[in-house]
């Protein structure tokens, strides 16, 4: 009797020990699909990375600008004319409560204080372009009202006036673009004068000064 008891014992110690076996091989199999599911999932996922490889090798082989080393007076002096000048007209727009034409200014102020070489970044482009601009935007918001066709007729007609008078200065585009969206910021033609008109004159001047002190050649050409 005592022989049977310990074999029934031993044969639940045996069983258990089976049991736990199985357990562990069913979690080891759960771990590799898991882990081939993973991999089935990767593999899956390349031919999109293929894909942004080929992109990424094609956007290498296209022509490339050459981008010579920046001085870092040039940088000193940009940032602080942009200041002096946007800094300005910033503090005229809000005291008269125009905000929106920090837009075009801001755009000018990149042009005169960072590319100040280029034809468009001219005295004659800025304050032609921005006095053409105010006009014809002041007109057309004058005779057709603020609509999605006005603003894009306004903006349309000073590109092509600009074009004419070869004094195209893209930032004027926003000019015109407000003065239709707004009606002139609501001051109707007083708009072209205050704040267009003194407000590229002021971004003129204080970039014809600060150049000249920085030794850059600005402008290269008045008119």
């Amino acid at each position: 009797m005592f022989r049977k008891r310990k074999t029934t014992e031993v044969k639940k110690v045996i069983d258990v020990k089976f049991e736990v076996k199985e357990d562990l091989e069913e979690d080891g199999k759960g771990c590799l699909a898991h882990l081939s599911g993973f991999f089935n999932r990767e593999n899956k996922k390349m031919p999109i990375m293929d894909g942004i490889n080929k992109i990424n090798a094609f956007v290498k082989k296209l022509p490339k600008a050459p981008h010579p080393p920046v001085p870092a007076r040039e940088v000193w002096l940009s940032l602080w004319g942009a200041f002096l000048g946007v800094g300005f007209t910033a503090m005229l727009a809000f005291l008269w409560k125009c905000p929106m034409l920090l837009g075009p200014f801001g755009a000018s102020a990149v042009l005169i204080y960072g590319a100040y070489k280029a034809p468009l970044a001219q005295p004659r482009n800025v304050l032609l372009g921005h006095f053409l601009a105010a006009c014809i935007g002041v007109c057309v918001n004058d005779f057709f009202g603020a609509t999605f066709w006005s603003i894009a007729l306004g903006v349309s007609l000073a590109l092509v006036l600009m074009v004419v008078t070869y004094s195209i200065h893209p930032p004027a585009g926003a000019t015109a673009y407000v003065a239709v969206q707004t009606g002139g910021l609501g001051v109707g033609y007083m708009y072209i004068l205050n704040p267009v008109i003194l407000g590229a004159f002021i971004l003129v001047l204080i970039g014809v000064i600060f150049n000249k002190l920085g030794k850059r050649d600005y402008p290269t050409h008045w008119w």
